[in-house]
């Protein structure tokens, strides 16, 4: 009997082992669905220095400020913070199940007795016992279902961390644009009012020229039209500046009121250098987070798995009944019992069959999830790495497109002067001259918001570490 006994033990635990090693199993036959990564990156690409803060490399203390104060006050930011502390607080709780329950209670109970004293007077004496009671209930994690779900739940504060880490750089990144294009704006609006001083300065030219007889009231009614042209074309700048400084405004958490001064555009600091796809990929805060939620969902697979198994559970309890406070501490009148249960689930309608496909389904969306994460991921860094040769070429082009329109203009006032000129020649050369000086100021901008998309997008540290 003592070896069959034996035989019976050492079956149901190589079966709870191989139900338990079913678990790891399938999540590895999950994980060979995942993308393949390169070794190199598709888009041509040359760095020239390590980054050790872009923020900082950008030499803009204003940004410095702004975004200090945006992650101070950013209201989406704080909401990702308090997530932090829920998901803590919850890790924290899930611990619970693997210690004794206590529960102590303590109560003074009242009897009455009725007695007959020899006069044959009825009389009614009270006493009073105080009674206290300890009991404690302890399931013992014998196969390790609750360690496994309180590791479950550890592993998604890290991933709520990782969320926050993920949501700080945006929010970073979003005040860094949000800001050059203030200051990209308040560039496009002085060049239009610069633009209506120089279409009133034509309009001016032409009156005389007309007063003169020199020309027709063709030319006058054609400068007049682009003068009023470009009046309206620096209220759309004001507007567009108003609503990019409260943009700005709401993301570093002031009141919308448009207080902020820009600035200049900032010189384009040296690009950073890039490892392998794989070595910067798995730096990013959102893919960690993605990594940590699948390495959970394994655990949560696992936890339901296990609910199948026999559960083992110790229950004891201690009371005692006493006249008297001090009494009731005494060891030799306490009165207590312990049970120790063992437990098999036989028949629940099928819920904990459910919950075994809940989870594993669980666990094939987070894959996808982390699959589509991992995408993404790579997709706005391809990107970002072919837009910098892109942009820096156009900026090129547009620059020599500047210098050409503008020594255009310029000869065309002096023809336009000396009557050889006609005010459509003139005009034309002038818009030309104002397309190219403002497509110019916008692909700094681009070339600006492409390098912090890029240092977003490759997880780079954001300041200088002192």
């Amino acid at each position: 009997m003592p070896n069959l006994t034996n035989t019976k033990i050492c079956v149901t635990l190589i079966v709870i082992a191989i139900f338990i090693s079913g678990c790891s199993s399938n999540q590895k036959k999950y994980l060979k669905k995942l993308p393949d990564i390169p070794s190199d990156w598709s888009s041509v690409y040359e760095g020239n220095e390590n980054s050790n803060g872009w923020v900082s490399n950008f030499k803009d203390e204003t940004l410095y400020g702004l975004i200090k104060e945006a992650l101070e006050n950013n209201k989406d930011l704080g909401i990702a913070y308090e997530n932090i502390r829920i998901a803590r607080a919850r890790a924290g709780a899930s611990l619970a199940p693997l210690l004794p329950a206590v529960n102590l209670g303590a109560a003074k109970n009242q009897i009455s007795t009725t007695i007959q004293n020899p006069s044959g007077d009825v009389e009614r004496i009270y006493n009073y016992r105080d009674s206290l009671t300890t009991q404690l209930n302890w399931e013992i994690d014998i196969w390790g279902r609750l360690s496994t779900k309180s590791r479950a739940s550890y592993l998604n504060a890290k991933s709520v961390y990782n969320d926050y880490e993920a949501a700080k750089l945006s929010i970073v990144g979003l005040t860094a644009q949000a800001w050059y294009l203030f200051c990209e704006s308040k560039l496009q609006t002085d060049l239009a009012e610069r633009n209506l001083q120089t279409r009133l300065s034509t309009l001016k030219r032409v009156e005389s020229r007309y007063q003169k007889g020199i020309v027709q009231s063709r030319d006058l009614r054609l400068a007049r039209s682009e003068a009023e042209s470009r009046k309206a074309e620096l209220l759309n700048r004001k507007k567009a500046l108003s609503e990019a400084s409260r943009n700005l405004e709401i993301i570093i958490g002031r009141y919308p009121s448009s207080n902020i001064s820009a600035d200049i555009l900032p010189d384009l600091p040296p690009r950073p250098i890039l490892g392998s796809p794989e070595d910067v990929l798995k730096n990013r805060p959102d893919i960690i987070s993605s990594e940590i939620q699948l390495e959970q969902a394994g655990l949560e697979i696992t936890a339901a798995r296990l609910a199948f198994l026999p559960s083992l559970n110790i229950s004891a309890q201690w009371s005692t009944s006493e006249r008297d406070w001090s009494d009731a501490f005494d060891p030799d009148r306490l009165a207590g019992n312990i049970i120790a249960s063992l437990t098999q689930s036989i028949f629940q309608g099928g819920t904990r069959i459910a919950q075994s496909k809940i989870t594993e389904s669980q666990m094939k969306i987070i894959l996808n999830q982390y699959s589509k994460t991992l995408l993404n991921a790579a997709r706005e860094i391809e990107d970002a790495l072919f837009a910098e040769n892109i942009l820096q070429d156009r900026e090129k082009s547009l620059s020599n497109a500047f210098k050409e329109a503008k020594a255009a203009e310029e000869l065309t006032i002096d023809q336009y002067n000396k009557g050889v000129s006609t005010i459509f020649e003139l005009l034309d050369a002038q818009s030309r001259r104002l397309s190219a000086e403002s497509l110019l100021i916008n692909s700094s901008l681009l070339r600006i918001t492409n390098r912090i998309k890029l240092h977003l997008a490759i997880s780079s540290p954001l300041f200088e570490e002192i």
